[in-house]
């Protein structure tokens, strides 16, 4: 699935550029602050609408820019060709294209941009709060159940009608809605339990592969008790979600529990060890998605040579290259790259005041 030419304009201190990537391995390299991470941006927000290094996409723009545009060449053994477009302005108007169409969800470009980042905060996957694992379970069900994302919007419907009739305080109405919301929130956690079932082995292979030192297990916890009945939950907490005035459990509180020793794995391990971790989780979702689908994930790797020692580097581009997936891979030193990772098929841009140039293989 690879990226066979992209135009970016008005994102960052990057010079408009119209490069052609290697539907392989595309390296990176420039000085800190050259712009060869803001090209990786611009693919992750392009995919999901989000930036990994801002929560405001008006950071994104271009300073001296009130608009950013990308355009997107797009080759997919299974789905075929296609134009992704994107323009956004500084007031915070969007507009999203394929082939022309307007686009009304930002999922129809994920679905043709299956996406996955490790830069140096992707550690906040086992640091950070549970709504981040919750996002990684909900990409990865997002691409191999084909009705994930209306069943979350059932669900996020029904979830905005119960809080809202919980600040009202009226327990006749919201006898009548919870109906709606435990069918809806039974689909979404039978989803997530039967995608993380397929998983754990695939991430236990990935990790032994990356370091056999490090033991870690997955738990899922759908959002409520594991051996009670949503039913049950809701009504005994009813009283107390009136006070508060929103829904206590369901799967919009469910959580991955990553851990090591019964602890959790954030306090345990070293942040070598917890990119490791974080690293085997990324290349296992896309292992996954890649056995289940025919089709590849596009992996963006920041940093290379952050927190991980020769040893890992070679075992973590050797993964990648088996699973011959288009990778954007940055680093300061050309040499940390090259020096883990020489295959065959490649191109090398250097990058440099905002401006990339590919260089002629040697």
């Amino acid at each position: 699935m690879p990226i066979r030419q992209l135009h970016v304009s008005g994102l960052r201190n990057l010079q408009p550029l119209y490069i052609s990537p290697h539907p392989c391995v595309n390296f990176l390299y420039g000085d800190n602050g050259s712009g060869k991470t803001s090209l990786l941006e611009a693919i992750a927000v392009m995919a999901s609408g989000k930036s990994f290094r801002t929560s405001h996409l008006k950071h994104v723009l271009a300073q001296e820019s009130e608009r950013m545009e990308m355009r997107f060449q797009i080759n997919d053994e299974n789905l075929g060709d296609c134009e992704l477009e994107s323009l956004r302005l500084k007031s915070g108007d969007q507009l999203l294209k394929l082939n022309g169409s307007v686009l009304t969800s930002q999922a129809d470009a994920a679905h043709w941009l299956p996406v996955q980042v490790i830069e140096p905060n992707t550690f906040k996957l086992l640091t950070g709060s549970p709504e981040e694992r919750r996002s990684f379970i909900d990409w990865g069900v997002f691409h191999v159940e084909h009705n994930f994302m209306n069943q979350w919007k059932a669900f996020r419907k029904h979830l905005k009608q119960r809080n809202s009739i919980l600040k009202q305080k009226d327990p006749d109405q919201l006898e009548v809605w919870n109906a709606g919301f435990i069918e809806s929130a039974k689909a979404i956690d039978d989803q997530r339990q039967r995608y993380l079932r397929r998983f754990k082995p695939e991430f236990d292979r990935i990790l032994s592969q990356l370091d056999d030192t490090i033991k870690v297990s997955l738990a899922y916890y759908p959002g409520w008790e594991k051996d009670s009945e949503l039913s049950d939950i809701l009504a005994k907490q009813q009283e107390r979600d009136m006070v508060v005035g929103f829904t206590q459990s369901g799967p919009h509180r469910a959580e991955l529990r990553i851990k090591c020793d019964k602890q959790p794995a954030a306090e345990i391990l070293s942040r070598g060890q917890q990119k490791t971790v974080v690293a085997a989780l990324k290349i296992a979702q896309g292992g996954l998605f890649q056995q289940e689908s025919g089709r590849q994930t596009i992996y963006l790797v920041d940093d290379l040579a952050s927190e991980l020692d020769q040893h890992h580097r070679l075992a973590l581009c050797k993964l990648l290259e088996d699973l011959k997936c288009q990778v954007f891979i940055t680093s300061i030193d050309k040499e940390k790259l090259t020096d883990v990772w020489q295959p065959v098929a490649s191109k090398v841009f250097h990058v440099e005041h905002g401006t990339i140039n590919e260089e002629n293989p040697e």
